[in-house]
């Protein structure tokens, strides 16, 4: 349930045929359709926990256009070997043109983040959280298709943080997702 970010006894309810189903606790759900069915459930957790993993095509792009006139717009695209089999691609160049998350923190303070991408010629990735301070990574894997991942730390406050990635004068790599965990402190 970790993925519905939903922890403890969850309760679910089969909402199609009106009947409660058995609570899954601290666990995985599984149920097997026949061919042509649908299940549709509302799940209920006795409390939220912090989300850990974010993927790329649940951004917030501003400068997205789906009239795919142009080939090189900002765009959710599939992408080979991309852990939810999409990313965004064509993000940089401008400030305005870049992805935005609205991440959660539970007590807020300092975290790991880790980038997962799809390396470009020439890229550099500018990272933003609360329009505070911005971190920027040049030297980032540059082979064309080639899958790296960039880790450092970043502070976040609790409740909800604005979080932006992407490039302010060139191209920022391809992005498929990334994940956050809380840092151990002493």
């Amino acid at each position: 349930m970790q993925l519905l970010e939903l922890a403890g006894k969850v309760k679910l309810r089969d909402l199609v045929h009106q009947k409660d189903i058995t609570p899954v606790k601290d666990g995985v759900f599984e149920y097997t359709l026949n061919p042509r069915s649908v299940l549709i459930l509302r799940a209920e957790g006795e409390r939220r926990i912090e989300p850990t993993h974010y993927e790329a095509e649940w951004a917030y792009l501003p400068c997205f256009n789906d009239l795919g006139k142009d080939p090189l717009a900002v765009a959710y695209t599939p992408m080979r070997g991309a852990s939810g089999g999409m990313g965004i691609s064509h993000i940089g160049g401008s400030v305005e043109n870049h992805a935005s998350w609205s991440v959660y923190s539970e007590k807020g303070g300092r975290y790991i983040m880790t980038v997962h991408y799809i390396g470009r010629p020439y890229s550099r990735l500018e990272i933003n959280v609360n329009n505070d301070k911005t971190q920027l990574f040049n030297e980032l894997e540059t082979e064309k298709g080639k899958r790296a991942s960039l880790t450092f730390y970043i502070e976040l406050q609790p409740g909800f943080n604005y979080l932006r990635m992407g490039s302010s004068y060139c191209w920022a790599p391809d992005l498929d997702c990334f994940t956050l965990s809380p840092a151990m402190t002493k």
